[in-house]
């Protein structure tokens, strides 16, 4: 996958099969990635293949699956980001600490931790960042040039769980967000295979109610 400024790589990771992304800058060996979850020596084998170093990692969200390999990949000059509402998620253990063998937390603090919604830019890489609430707390989305990384807000053709945390008000309204979000952009989300912002106002019902 390619965007203007970087290449885009997946690497599904856990058992949950959580996608992570790495984005690798077109002009540097500098990388961001999205989410690291988990099996970091995958996700490290990824980044070594396409000579690339972790300068910045930003989490959707706070669950287990999209965070527990973040101090496995990030260096010293690693900054790591993720909304203030789930920074807790990265020192408490929970529910889902279960359903694991061990659990790496508590991680180290995050360099930058998100209360606002605006344009944001760490080290060479420019996103915006989207409150979208419901899955967890702090679930955000975040916007690079043509594509939006939902975390576990939106997906393909459904959308996130309510079950753990959740609340399915906020949730709704995030997706209403989502729907009305001008422009159309690839939807790169948490689980399952890619889509765009277009073809989900279409096929996906939990977009498409929108409409009505």
């Amino acid at each position: 996958m390619n965007s203007c400024n970087y290449s885009i790589y997946k690497v599904v990771v856990t058992p949950l099969q959580t996608n992570c992304y790495i984005l690798k800058s077109k002009t540097t060996k500098n990388a961001l990635v999205i989410d690291p979850g988990g099996d970091a020596a995958k996700i490290k084998e990824k980044l070594y293949k396409i000579g690339a170093s972790p300068k910045v990692i930003l989490l959707t969200h706070g669950h287990f699956d999209h965070i527990l390999a973040t101090d496995d990949i990030r260096t010293k000059l690693t900054e790591v980001g993720i909304h203030a509402l789930d920074e807790n998620m990265l020192y408490e253990k929970d529910f889902f600490s279960t359903m694991m063998e061990g659990d790496p937390r508590p991680l180290l603090k995050a360099e930058h931790v998100f209360r606002k919604e605006k344009n944001y830019k760490i080290d060479e890489f420019e996103f915006t960042l989207l409150h979208t609430p419901g899955h967890t707390k702090g679930s955000v989305c975040y916007i690079f040039e043509d594509c939006i990384f939902t975390g576990d807000t939106l997906f393909k053709n459904s959308m996130g769980t309510t079950v753990f945390g959740g609340d399915d008000t906020e949730l709704n309204n995030s997706l209403k967000r989502l729907y009305f979000y001008p422009g159309d952009y690839a939807i790169l989300p948490g689980h399952e295979g890619v889509t765009t912002l277009s073809e989900a106002k279409r096929n996906n019902p939990f977009l498409r109610k929108f409409a009505l």
